[in-house]
């Protein structure tokens, strides 16, 4: 089994190289950690192998990703197997594609979603012939939603919204008893790690010995440099565990990374805020001290779940002879195990850039439309459609899956802005961290997660000016913000 030497091959150095764009900073470090160089005859045979064929006629090579390179190969039996190949600043050697693997099965299986089939994969670039780590899977037969979306009928774009809600109230059955990522109970051969344990849709604890709850693969815990850094990465027991083990790494990164990482959302110059370690380290330590207390306080919205967390157009395929029914879901590296919180936001393809609805308000048309011109009707139809998918996706939630509209409920409040702006804080946002963690003691009485205690930060009048003075130079920096 091999390559036909008759098939025109991309060159060598193309299949290798990030070829999809160029950095504006940084380009040859950044190319670097999307180089990746495997043996392609060996890759055609073990996809040969994986569906039954005699040899593979071609390698096409799909747009490239920000992490993983994509390649097409298709079989002389007619079979097309899609290849993903990790790059550099995919993740944890090992860790990311065996995660990614055991996540797609057990959402498959038990999840019941639309997703690609895994033929062969190798998370130990050692141990195979390829030279990479690799997952082959099947080629979904469908079209990427965002090349449909655009001519689709608001009917046929509300049955994609209604399937997409069908696969959040699977995911939202099940529940974990862990946080952190989910791989097969090889992958841990030899270790005292437990069998994965999780509630089903009809109330049962299922032990699955298939599985176990290992360390979290997420961006956070290897992106600028985190690899290198000792951290706590999970497996946690408890929502406060998953929650420390937070400000614990982001403290480690401040600590021990050569230097600070420039935050890519905001100017750094004269006049505007200027981060240190020493602000870095107050914010986190402020963290730690208000975890407790901003916790949600109905626990069933940090119960811990597997959630696709990247529904955009580009990932979901859907049938071209009938757009509104999705086939397939793709992109499941560095899923992970946890809190619901964290996983809910509206779908981004139903994102729209006009004025957003709120809770279950529904749009209404404009003042004077049946007398504005044909181009501003235009606009106003074009944001009540796109107003009226976001509503009735929402209406939707808060009838069949009550515990993820109250997340959005949750995501409107200040302990929840402090919990997820926590997650970066060793890049970014800690001065206006610091004044929002300030302005929370004005509410603080009102916190259900604080009653009967007393405020335990104290700031001087020196201090808060010093806070307030950075929040605005920080806000302003950002594109100009303002509060």
């Amino acid at each position: 089994m091999d390559i036909n030497p008759e098939i025109e091959m991309p060159d060598p150095l193309e299949l290798f190289s990030f070829t999809c764009g160029r950095f504006v900073a940084n380009e040859e470090q950044e190319l670097a950690q999307r180089y990746r160089e495997f043996n392609f005859n060996e890759l055609a045979r073990r996809a040969a192998r994986a569906v039954q064929a005699d040899r593979c006629l071609s390698i096409e090579k799909l747009p490239d990703g920000l992490y993983n390179r994509i390649l097409l190969l298709t079989m002389d039996n007619g079979k097309e197997v899609v290849a993903k190949i990790p790059n550099p600043n995919a993740g944890r050697p090992h860790f990311t594609i065996a995660s990614e693997v055991a996540t797609m099965k057990f959402a498959r299986e038990v999840l019941r979603t639309n997703l690609p089939q895994v033929y062969d994969w190798s998370s130990r670039a050692q141990d195979t012939p390829v030279g990479a780590e690799f997952i082959l899977m099947e080629k979904v037969h469908g079209v990427e939603l965002q090349q449909l979306w655009p001519k689709m009928t608001t009917e046929e774009r509300w049955e994609v919204v209604k399937a997409v809600a069908a696969y959040q109230e699977s995911w939202a059955s099940v529940t974990f008893e862990q946080y952190g990522s989910l791989y097969f109970a090889e992958d841990f051969e030899g270790e005292n790690i437990p069998a994965l344990v999780y509630t089903n849709e009809k109330g049962e604890r299922v032990e699955d010995s298939r599985f176990v709850i290992g360390p979290s693969t997420s961006r956070e815990m290897f992106d600028m440099g985190r690899c290198g850094i000792d951290f706590d990465r999970g497996p946690w027991n408890s929502l406060e565990e998953y929650h420390a083990a937070i400000g614990h790494r982001e403290l480690a990164c401040v600590q021990h990374l050569p230097s600070l990482q420039p935050s890519p959302l905001t100017l750094r110059g004269p006049g505007l805020y200027q981060p240190t370690r020493e602000k870095k380290i107050a914010a986190l330590e402020t963290y730690l001290k208000l975890l407790e207390y901003v916790l949600p306080a109905d626990r069933s919205l940090g119960s811990s779940h597997l959630w696709h967390d990247a529904l955009h157009a580009g990932n979901i395929f859907v049938d071209p002879d009938n757009p509104g029914q999705i086939v397939g879901i793709i992109d499941w590296q560095s899923t992970g195990v946890s809190p619901l919180h964290f996983h809910i936001h509206q779908p981004s393809f139903i994102k729209h850039a006009g004025p957003q609805l709120h809770g279950l308000e529904r749009p209404v048309w404009p003042p004077g439309y049946d007398n504005l011109k044909a181009d501003a009707m235009r606009a106003a139809d074009a944001l009540f459609w796109d107003q009226t998918l976001c509503a009735l996706y929402r209406t939707l939630i808060y009838h069949r899956i009550p515990k993820i509209f109250k997340c959005f409920d949750f995501q409107k409040s200040a302990p929840s802005s402090l919990l997820l702006s926590a997650v970066r804080l060793s890049i970014d946002g800690e001065a206006v961290y610091l004044y929002t963690a300030c302005e929370l003691e004005k509410e603080w009485e009102n916190l259900p997660g604080a009653q009967g205690v007393s405020f335990p930060l104290t700031f001087t009048i020196t201090e808060r000016q010093k806070i307030y003075e950075d929040a605005i130079s920080a806000v302003v920096g950002n594109k100009g913000g303002t509060f």
